[in-house]
């Protein structure tokens, strides 16, 4: 048995020891079977109760898999994807920066005085006409002309200087540098040395068109949308996106997107330790709808060893672009297409002892108490993670109550779409979710709603331990567990603190 540890993910309570030494299959359909074979074989699960800070402080821990790899290193191995959603939100919210276009499209059933009403409509009043198409598969069309075509952005050639974000003016050339093992990290606003893993090659933009276009596939399966009347229309007032963006084709402007209900503009910008894509709106309809995005994959990743975890993290990354997005639950519509009152609650919770942001959608409420069994008045709604800094904090499930589920913060091969996570894109009012494409996610099921409600130090059976001398059955009984717990020198934040010895806590690994 494989006795290798590893560090936990943001709030995890297990972390799974896979297989080293085998490819991922790239295939989506495949999906199921690859994770099988790693359920086949024997692995070991760490139990332990940690809070999402702990775990991914750089202080204590180290990422899950090799942070900039040198060139040629075949022997890396991808275990997870790190999301930077929160911290690209952060980024545009700046002084100056344009976090979105709103272009009015015709529907069938909308009126030309709707039409020409344009930008007004995000401000719906409540009169509106219920009339609507049928929804349709959604038509995602894929841009790849920005590939490799920034030249300060864009590696390619080694010792390429390309910026990340907006380094700041410097009389310095080339400060700050990127360095994600730096004390603070420095992973954004700061200047990349390029490698040969970060040119954007032929081969690497073969894998690229791969991986998108199953992602495309997939989501043409999960949701419908209502088309647009003739040819998808946008504004092109500015670079769409993210890192200086993209600057959107003429005719895309004067003639528009034939057959097309969302357009993603690619591009294979680097990116720093294990986030191996991201992605963002940059154009929305009348509705607040997403019309134009950016997605943005890191040619590093783009390998054979990666395949599999690169299919989750573009499902994950996509997610974020049509609508799993803080900015976008402010436009979020009822059935009558009228803006939400409420898409997510904070208050102060008692029982965990701080501020939490809860999902209080109704189909999100439904399937997640029909996931957790949480049929209490007590349950009010899902909860986002508050954990892992601006990068994954507020656009994310709460990684301690859905772990595996792709819309948490960290995206593994073991990753799933559940049904809360497509209820919630169906409560926009944009989509029709088609739940059989939902994944099983075994992680809380059935543990009714305490589980749901208190803090992880409060769990029975194999979703905790508290001893190092014993292990166990997994909460899933598909491996023995047990637990790295370990007394430090001094007391844990209080955060920290799940055991009435102060200083007892997760070992650092």
């Amino acid at each position: 048995m494989m006795k290798t540890m590893l560090q936990p993910t943001l709030n995890t309570l297990y972390a799974p020891v896979m297989p080293l030494g085998r490819n991922a299959d790239s295939s989506l359909t495949k999906k199921q079977d690859v994770l099988n074979g790693i359920r086949a074989s024997r692995i070991v699960l760490i139990l332990v109760c940690i809070h999402g800070t702990f775990a991914d402080s750089n202080e204590d821990a180290k990422p899950l898999y090799y942070e900039g790899p040198e060139s040629g290193d075949t022997n890396n191995i991808y275990l997870t994807h790190s999301c930077i959603h929160d911290e690209i939100l952060h980024q545009r919210r700046r002084t100056g920066r344009k976090e979105y276009s709103v272009t009015p499209q015709v529907y069938v059933g909308t009126s030309s005085e709707d039409h020409h009403r344009g930008r007004t409509l995000l401000s719906l009043p409540e009169e509106v006409q219920t009339q609507s198409s049928a929804k349709q598969p959604i038509r995602i069309y894929l841009n790849y002309d920005a590939v490799g075509h920034s030249p300060d952005r864009d590696c390619q050639k080694v010792g390429d200087i390309v910026k990340l974000g907006e380094p700041p003016i410097s009389s310095i050339p080339g400060v700050p540098f990127c360095n994600p093992h730096a004390y603070p990290a420095v992973v954004g606003d700061c200047w990349y040395n390029c490698t040969s893993d970060d040119i954007a090659g032929d081969d690497k933009k073969q894998r690229l068109r791969k991986a998108l276009g199953h992602t495309v596939q997939w989501f043409k399966k999960a949701l419908a949308v209502e088309p647009v009347k003739g040819n998808l229309r946008l504004s092109g007032y500015s670079a769409c996106g993210q890192d200086g963006g993209v600057q959107l084709p003429h005719e895309y402007v004067e003639e528009g997107v034939k057959d097309a209900d969302l357009v993603l503009l690619v591009t294979t910008r680097p990116t720093t330790g294990n986030t191996l894509a991201w992605a963002v709106a940059c154009e929305r309809d009348q509705w607040g709808r997403a019309i134009a995005g950016h997605v943005n994959v890191a040619p590093r990743h783009l390998t054979a060893e990666a395949e599999t975890l690169l299919s989750a993290t573009l499902i994950h990354e996509v997610m974020h672009v049509l609508g799993f997005d803080p900015h976008a639950f402010a436009h979020f519509r009822d059935e009558r297409k009228r803006r939400r009152g409420q898409v997510t609650v904070q208050s102060m919770d008692e029982k965990l002892g701080r501020m939490v942001t809860r999902v209080v959608l109704p189909r999100v409420i439904m399937h997640s108490r029909h996931h957790y069994g949480a049929y209490s008045e007590n349950f009010t709604g899902l909860e986002l993670e508050d954990g892992g800094g601006r990068g994954t904090s507020g656009s994310h499930w709460e990684k301690r109550l859905l772990m595996n589920e792709i819309m948490t913060g960290s995206v593994d091969t073991r990753s799933v779409v559940s049904k809360m996570t497509l209820a919630l894109l169906e409560d926009s009012g944009w989509y029709q979710a088609n739940y059989s494409m939902a994944e099983g996610l075994e992680w809380g099921r059935n543990q009714g709603t305490e589980f749901v409600t208190s803090p992880c130090s409060l769990w029975r059976g194999a979703y905790r331990c508290n001893s190092t001398q014993l292990s166990g059955c997994t909460y899933n009984r598909e491996a023995e567990g047990y637990c790295p717990i370990v007394s430090y020198s001094g007391d844990l934040p209080k955060w920290a603190q799940y055991f009435p010895q102060p200083n007892k806590g997760k070992s650092k690994m």
